[in-house]
């Protein structure tokens, strides 16, 4: 990027006093995640990192048509069929997933809210020249319809970087968003459309989940802002105390639920048993609210990515104009389905391994394969009905920006790291409601997140400490 003398300045005179009002900030507001049951402060960027404003605005204004797309395309049986069905014979969850699609998709009766987390890279063909932050567009890494976390998490981030600017940066401005309150009014819109006084939002947790602060700001809002009640407990305790009564209601601890949040169950390994698999086509075919519901939860898998890229996909439920809005923030994507087309998608890997990153179809973050190993497993796939669970994706490539990193671990000091080169990953929230009978009360986008990682890294997860909560400034 651009010498830029005012930032280099903040970045060379921080000190350990530096570092200990961040954590301070952070602990005061509930930035914190829980390390073996003791909290601990988020790890997080000394300051921002600059965008394009231009490409920020643009990427913002394609997420309501992309809200759009995914509801409209997920009430196509004869599309999300023809979508996942090919790879059913490899991927359990996506069969039993397509299983219970299958069976509910045509109840007119259910209530939809959608609470989302698009995720984008900014891709540059010179991520490291001197107009990087400006030479390029963002790009979508995925689309998280199901367990977007970090909501109250970011938000601490954005306030905490917002005074920072305000005392050592004035004149930078930032996308000044709270993701928090709109997404919060989006459940609050659909509880009323439930209309049953005294419903809960139950939180369905994993055990140990290290997120409790995260979720704990939207209890506390709804609480103070609806009073709406929330609950919380894992998936197998919602099995073993769950209650459907005749009137297709699901009781809990004595209490109706009006909407349940997944906070887990994305993975394959979460169905442990089939009663699992029982207990969710139940709570589908229940009347409650489900965030996300199961075609929502189908969509979610990365195979959708790709067949949206297919010609005259995405143009049968949009106009012209968010056909191409949304086109445009797309990333190429290849099926690697067994035949001709898939070999000459693979061949696209081995012919530039650095140009490329494979991914399995299903959610959840570390999962990608890079280089070496993605030509290894390429190759081991060839001729096998495995492939199809995988998509051969674009990889991006987003600007170095130097920045520093305050880390902080349960009952210790803060630690300031030295300066080296980040790249962020910016993830846009949007909130998503309609009535049983399609009318669309909400569709919004809520605000920003932003994760940054060493520039070095492939992989920048949160919850394994490689990748730190940042937010958004505008570079001019």
């Amino acid at each position: 990027m651009k010498p830029d003398a005012d930032r280099d300045r903040v970045l060379h005179s921080a000190d350990q006093n530096t570092a200990d009002q961040y954590q301070r900030f952070l602990c005061n507001r509930g930035g914190c995640f829980l390390t073996k049951g003791v909290p601990r402060a988020i790890n997080v960027t000394l300051l921002p990192t600059p965008v394009s404003r231009t490409a920020y605005n643009h990427v913002v204004s394609a997420q309501e048509p992309l809200n759009k797309l995914i509801e409209l395309s997920s009430r196509d049986v004869d599309f999300v069929t023809r979508t996942i069905e090919p790879c059913t014979k490899v991927d359990y969850l996506a069969k039993r997933l397509l299983d219970i699609y299958s069976q509910c998709v045509s109840d007119e009766s259910q209530i939809t809210l959608g609470m989302y987390r698009h995720d984008y890279m900014f891709h540059s063909p010179d991520p490291t020249g001197e107009d990087a932050i400006h030479n390029g567009n963002f790009k979508m890494v995925e689309a998280n319809l199901m367990s977007a976390a970090l909501l109250g998490t970011g938000t601490h981030a954005l306030e905490l970087h917002n005074q920072v600017l305000a005392r050592e940066l004035p004149d930078r401005k930032q996308p000044y968003k709270k993701s928090l309150g709109p997404m919060v009014r989006g459940i609050a819109s659909a509880w009323g459309l439930y209309d049953r006084p005294g419903s809960v939002f139950l939180f369905l947790v994993a055990p140990d989940d290290f997120n409790w602060f995260d979720q704990q700001k939207i209890i506390d809002t709804l609480w103070d802002g609806y009073g709406i009640m929330s609950m919380k407990m894992t998936y197998e305790e919602f099995m073993e105390e769950g209650e459907l009564r005749s009137d297709n209601r699901y009781y809990v601890r004595g209490k109706e639920i009006a909407i349940f949040y997944f906070r887990s169950m994305w993975n394959e390994d979460h169905y442990k048993t089939e009663k699992h698999w029982e207990i969710r086509l139940k709570m589908e075919k229940s009347l409650a609210v489900k965030v996300p519901n199961i075609r929502h939860q189908c969509i979610n898998l990365k195979l959708f990515q790709q067949a949206y890229l297919n010609k005259g996909v995405v143009e049968k439920y949009l106009t012209e104009g968010e056909s191409a809005l949304v086109r445009s923030v797309f990333a190429e994507l290849y099926q690697l389905a067994p035949g001709e087309e898939g070999d000459k998608a693979a061949q696209l890997a081995f012919d530039d391994p650095r140009g490329w990153v494979l991914k399995p179809s299903r959610e959840g973050g570390g999962n990608n394969i890079w280089e070496e190993e993605m030509l290894q497993k390429l190759t081991q796939l060839h001729g096998s009905e495995e492939r199809e669970a995988f998509v051969l994706m674009q990889r991006l490539n987003p600007p170095h920006v130097p920045n520093r990193v305050v880390r902080n671990e349960p009952n210790e000091k803060a630690k300031l790291s030295d300066i080296f080169d980040t790249t962020g990953e910016l993830g846009l929230f949007c909130v998503y409601v309609a009535d049983s009978q399609r009318k669309v009360l909400v569709n919004e986008v809520a605000g920003p997140l932003m994760r940054t990682k060493p520039a070095a890294n492939n992989e920048g997860g949160i919850a394994i400490g490689i990748g730190v909560m940042d937010s958004v400034v505008f570079a001019e």
